[in-house]
């Protein structure tokens, strides 16, 4: 499963720390954009005429250009266009009775996107601040078959609107989808989902190590990101934890660096090492039941943080040039307090 306003002072940068949420906030009531169009997949492949699915599929090749031949083959596992099995593939997804239910509920609860239309103008101008010579992504939505929550292919973004039902859907419990992932699984998880995907894309991982400490700063860059071009998210739907999670978090966070130093874990490149404090689950197995998993990413994100605070003069680009852990974290003078 990509300089107007570049340089960050700290006259046009209001800091507020409150209820699980670091804000970054900045004007952008004067940034430009074309009116965001987002279509909707979904709805031309499961109203397609299935008595001609090559004569519909010229149609929609035409509508999303090679964004559809990525998600034929990436997204639904539907092969190459050329396949001399394709149009009996379509049929088979869009006749699914599942996949069919599943698309009459996302028509129910997703009637329009007008709320992403929204989210995504004030997106899109918030990345136009920082980075204004950079080109802004199409959208649509999509049917995944719950395969992915978002993919990026082709400069596009592409929500897949099954996987946000709601946490309580019922195909999440046909599917036996772990608690700690269907919780999330909702309208409010979408922008902060399609950003951290877009801005992995956009920014590729380009550290000169493959250490521990180079992942999470790496995640923790991201995330600084989404702090970005999200200010009014909390912090909770960035990174898909509880709020009793996040309090987990500040309240032991000098216990956890604490151990990644003590373990010498930072400069490791054992992956399984490393998994244990990145991977998805219920809780970091290191450290309580009541921690959130990827703990060493939320410590990166930290990290990051601290290192904008206290080197004002470096940019979000700058930021995003920086290709040393080890300095960045130095220049962070990130220290925990007890």
């Amino acid at each position: 499963m990509k300089n107007y306003g570049v340089f960050v002072t700290l006259l046009s940068m209001v800091f507020l720390a409150s209820c699980g949420n670091s804000r970054i906030n900045v004007d952008v009531s004067n940034i430009v954009v074309n009116e965001v169009k987002i279509n909707r997949l979904e709805q031309d492949i499961f109203t397609m005429d299935t008595t001609n699915v090559l004569k519909a599929t010229e149609v929609l090749q035409n509508k999303y250009g090679k964004f559809y031949s990525g998600y034929i083959a990436g997204v639904i596992n539907n092969g190459n266009l050329r396949d001399s099995s394709y149009s009996y593939r379509m049929k088979q997804f869009i006749n699914d009775r599942d996949m069919r239910q599943a698309y009459t509920d996302c028509q129910k609860i997703y009637p329009d996107v007008e709320f992403l239309k929204e989210e995504f103008t004030g997106i899109f101008k918030h990345f136009k601040y920082y980075f204004p010579d950079k080109k802004l992504p199409k959208i649509t939505t999509m049917m995944s078959g719950f395969n992915f929550p978002v993919v990026y292919i082709d400069s596009t973004i592409a929500i897949g609107l099954e996987m946000y039902l709601g946490s309580n859907n019922k195909f999440y419990q046909m599917l036996a989808m772990p608690r700690y992932k269907s919780m999330f699984m909702n309208k409010e998880t979408i922008a902060p989902d399609a950003v951290r995907t877009w801005m992995m894309e956009e920014f590729p991982y380009n550290l000169n190590q493959s250490d521990f400490l180079s992942e999470i700063i790496y995640v923790g860059k991201i995330m600084y990101l989404t702090d970005m071009l999200l200010p009014e998210v909390n912090d909770s739907l960035k990174i898909q934890y509880t709020q009793k999670q996040l309090e987990y978090c500040t309240q032991n966070e000098f216990n956890v660096w604490s151990y990644f130093v003590a373990q010498k874990l930072l400069y490791t490149t054992n992956q399984a090492e490393i998994v244990k404090f990145t991977s998805e689950g219920p809780f970091t197995s290191a450290f309580s039941k009541d921690s959130p998993p990827r703990i060493g990413y939320w410590i990166g994100w930290q990290i990051v943080r601290q290192y904008m605070k206290n080197n004002p003069k470096i940019t979000v680009e700058q930021l995003m040039q920086q290709n040393d852990a080890q300095q960045l974290l130095a220049k962070s003078k990130y220290k925990p307090g007890k």
